[in-house]
């Protein structure tokens, strides 16, 4: 097969793949993933407001609320889950309480749904403050998690937004995975060696 034709089998291939969120707030994930030629199929946000943004920008998308009452059985399978729990008990302004907050401590409920659904791939952010929340062993239990739903191929780095064209300071750690092992995550997150 030619260079070309497999070029087109890789580009019909991103084509197809799907995805979903979690705490999709107003969809900034989702923007991104549909402008690389992901389908949104379903969206998980309890904010009135942000529902409403949702709904406009993804009408065909299905949308449900509370995360906490969401099952395996209400969304159907995603090539890619993404989400960005609430920073409030890992940032530096908050009161810290780290995983065991009850706005952080969400993560669980992502995590729940990582097991349930098993995608090929996540993609998951938050304020770096979540690296050194209880000195690192927040941090080292959601890498734990991460490991225990099968994606032992995964990569993290933190990023800023003012190098890629946002007018503000604004960094966060991402974490992306790929169900199983390999190196495919650190090719998707991290840029390439002297890039």
């Amino acid at each position: 097969m030619s260079s070309e034709a497999r070029g087109l089998v890789a580009l019909d291939t991103l084509n197809l793949m799907t995805v979903g969120s979690l705490f999709s707030g107003i969809g900034g994930f989702d923007l991104g993933f549909e402008q690389a030629g992901i389908e949104v199929r379903w969206q998980v946000e309890n904010d009135p407001f942000c529902t409403r943004v949702l709904g406009a920008r993804w009408p065909h998308a299905r949308r449900l609320g509370d995360i906490q009452t969401v099952c395996a059985d209400d969304l159907e399978h995603v090539d890619v889950i993404t989400a960005g729990v609430p920073c409030q008990d890992v940032s530096i302004a908050g009161k810290r309480a780290g995983l065991s907050g009850a706005c952080t401590g969400l993560f669980f409920e992502f995590v729940r749904l990582l097991d349930e659904i098993k995608p090929t791939w996540f993609c998951f952010e938050n304020v770096p403050g979540l690296i050194s929340s209880h000195g690192g062993r927040d941090f080292s239990t959601v890498l734990d998690a991460f490991r225990q739903c099968g994606f032992l191929d995964g990569a993290y780095a933190v990023y800023d937004s003012r190098f890629f064209g946002v007018p503000q300071r604004r960094r966060r750690v991402f974490v992306v995975g790929h169900r199983g092992t390999g190196e495919r995550a650190r090719a998707v997150l991290l840029e390439p060696e002297g890039g």
